[in-house]
């Protein structure tokens, strides 16, 4: 079986091995969605749906600026007022938005 060297991460072809700085992005605790709607048909509503539906056991935090919840789950209006810590951001929103919110998640501690 070939061997695979990344950084201080060897992948053998299978084997979960991995350094504890990548389980936040490989398995996530906490999940922030920035873009989270109700609207049919979009991206954020897809991705809240799979999540709740996929068996996501962590919390979940839909960032809507413009509602209170978002498919049942309360919502908040940015990352920075997510109460918790934040293991992981899926951005959903259009392109030209996606620079400002990565330096909102880098202040905010996303991990």
């Amino acid at each position: 079986m070939h061997n695979t060297k990344i950084g201080a991460v060897t992948l053998d072809g299978g084997a979960s091995a991995r350094t504890p700085a990548l389980d936040s992005m490989l398995a996530p605790q906490s999940v922030a969605l920035i873009g989270a709607t109700e609207a049919a048909g979009s991206v954020g509503r897809t991705i809240l749906e799979n999540l709740k539906a996929g068996g996501f056991a962590g919390a979940i935090y839909p960032i809507n600026p413009k509602r209170a919840q978002v498919l049942g789950i309360p919502a908040h209006p940015s990352i920075a007022a997510v109460p918790g810590v934040v293991d992981l951001a899926v951005i959903a929103t259009p392109a030209i938005t996606v620079p400002v919110i990565v330096a909102e998640c880098a202040a905010a501690g996303v991990r």
